[in-house]
């Protein structure tokens, strides 16, 4: 098994110290803004702009991301002559819906936190024809022709060779437009101890150890778009609480590296067939075993088109997986009830290496029964298991008594309170009412080290911010007006200037579509000028276009 070696991650942005060139065109104060967001939504009925020369961007409010969307939004306003103007939802959730409905007219934010450590996971997982994160519809044969040849590769060199390729690509066409790397930060209480980010900026919950008398920890989060089903989790909300109720072959340490979970062994001579091997005596918390079946069964159901999970493309490479009607995943084969063979339709360098991702955790039997009600109410093998789900409101879990893998809880639970406003999570930590937040509000990101001293967290991590626009919205589909016009938006963006007035040290300009803790990553990706602000080439740019049609 190739085992990269990585850092960490996180979301979140900044707002004081802002400087009027940044803040004219979007509005400078939260007054003007909410006016102008409120503006934009009620003229286009929720759904956003993309003409008559006007461009929404749509965001979730609930989250710290107003100040950066108004700083795009004003970058490129003033650079093309055009109104760009920000599109708030209130939740994530509710975002999530729209794009994933496709109904948005505009552009969305977007980006990526790695699901694991691996140039494939940022580049599959979101641009690959199909893929059930590919919000803009995105579609190149080239592209997913080099992703094939990196999947393929028989080492490292020759993989990350066709994923630079890759990237070139994605730069001509930019479904998506690379804004900035963010680190994982945030901050923790006087009750908790022993409180990291991982390598992709999460809390690692299980270490945390409180003083609280019911020794739960209070941790900050948002509602799931879905119900709890690992195949159809693919948000940060819900992925979080799957990944504490759930185990898979493999878990990722605190830096990235790969350790055995519920595996015993995981063999393989040519990248292609794999023996897994079961440690015996796991149990899911109804008190069933954990079998063979328990994932040859969990990835099938993910897998067949008619159950429409969104993590389906991760069994893309198993033999036997269809986009085009139901099929059985023929690659996964029993031996015992705890051995099962998995056969690829080609080699995939890194496949062992996404076996710890949600999308290949067990099920058990009574899931099948319901997998609604299943998702509502999970039976996993994890950590900890679902005490509550208040929607809209809070999530409890509690320790597992019966877990016995590497991830041993040294607290007795975690709850995620759903805030809708991240200066309330704030100033909960401040009050030690929350326990760790993994974000700081625009409001506190020049004085949270300050504020919280040694409890502040600010280290690298493996997310990039983006946004992104439908590739079927009229003006910026794939031909060349939309490229042009794409690229135009791209280069009228002050990355430097933005990251440098907003962000404290905790963004840094992107030069690629993943992160600087991935293995391979390079700031010299071909093509990525076009990630370099250039007022004149943006203006030429969106000429190139206006001369084809009128936006």
């Amino acid at each position: 098994m190739n085992t990269p070696q990585i850092s960490r991650r996180s979301f979140g942005l900044g707002m004081a110290g802002i400087t009027a060139v940044i803040l004219a065109g979007c509005g400078s104060s939260s007054d003007s803004s909410s006016s102008s967001s409120a503006s934009a939504s009620a003229a286009s009925g929720g759904q956003g702009k993309a003409s008559g020369g006007s461009l929404t961007l749509a965001y979730n409010s609930d989250g710290p991301h107003k100040a950066w969307v108004e700083a795009v939004c004003n970058s490129v306003s003033n650079t093309l002559g055009i109104t760009m103007e920000p599109l708030p939802f209130a939740q994530f959730s509710e975002l999530r819906d729209q794009i994933t409905k496709h109904t948005l007219v505009g552009a969305f934010r977007s980006g990526w936190q790695g699901d694991y450590p691996s140039m494939a996971n940022f580049l599959g997982s979101v641009y690959q024809t199909g893929a059930g994160s590919n919000d803009a519809q995105y579609s190149s044969a080239d592209f997913d022709d080099l992703l094939a040849q990196a999947a393929a590769a028989s080492d490292d060199a020759t993989a990350l060779a066709d994923y630079e390729k890759a990237q070139t690509q994605l730069l001509t066409d930019l479904s998506a437009i690379p804004l900035w790397y963010q680190n994982g930060f945030g901050g923790y209480s006087n009750n908790v101890s022993d409180v990291e980010f991982d390598w992709h900026a999460v809390p690692v919950y299980h270490a945390i150890k409180t003083t609280a008398d019911d020794g739960v920890v209070l941790a900050n989060g948002t509602e799931p778009q879905n119900p709890l089903v690992p195949s159809n989790t693919n948000e940060v909300g819900g992925g979080r609480i799957v990944d504490l109720l759930f185990a898979g072959l493999v878990s990722y340490k605190t830096d990235g590296s790969v350790e055995n979970e519920v595996a015993e062994s995981i063999e393989t001579s040519d990248n292609q067939n794999f023996t897994v091997k079961i440690k015996d005596g796991w149990k899911f918390s109804d008190g069933t075993a954990v079998t063979a079946d328990s994932f040859i069964k969990a990835w099938n159901y993910g897998a067949l088109l008619s159950n429409a999970q969104l993590s389906s493309y991760f069994y893309e490479p198993i033999e036997g997986f269809s986009y085009d009607k139901d099929s059985e995943l023929t690659g996964l084969k029993k031996v015992d009830d705890l051995t099962f063979t998995i056969k690829l339709t080609a080699p995939a360098s890194d496949f062992a290496l996404r076996l710890g991702y949600a999308a290949f955790y067990p099920l058990p039997d009574s899931a099948y029964d319901d997998m609604d009600a299943f998702g509502e109410s999970p039976v996993g093998n994890g950590p900890y298991t679902l005490d509550s789900w208040d929607h809209d409101s809070q999530a409890a879990l509690v320790a597992n008594a019966d877990y016995d893998g590497v991830r041993k809880p040294a607290n007795k639970g975690v709850t995620f309170t759903f805030y809708t406003d991240y200066d309330a999570a704030y100033n909960d930590l401040l009050s030690d009412a929350v326990d760790v937040i993994d974000s700081v509000p625009d409001s506190a990101l020049s004085s949270f080290k300050d504020d919280l001293g040694k409890r502040a967290i600010n280290q690298p991590g493996a997310v990039i911010q983006c946004f992104a626009i439908d590739v079927n919205t009229e003006h910026f589909k794939m031909d060349e007006e939309g490229r042009a016009r794409r690229a135009a938006l791209s280069r009228a963006i002050d990355r430097a200037q933005i990251c440098d007035t907003l962000y404290y040290e905790t963004r840094t300009p992107a030069s690629d579509f993943t992160s600087p803790v991935i293995q391979g990553w390079t700031d010299k990706v071909d093509g990525n000028e076009v990630l370099t602000f250039d007022a004149d080439e943006a203006k030429k740019l969106w000429d190139q276009a206006e001369a084809i049609s009128k936006f």
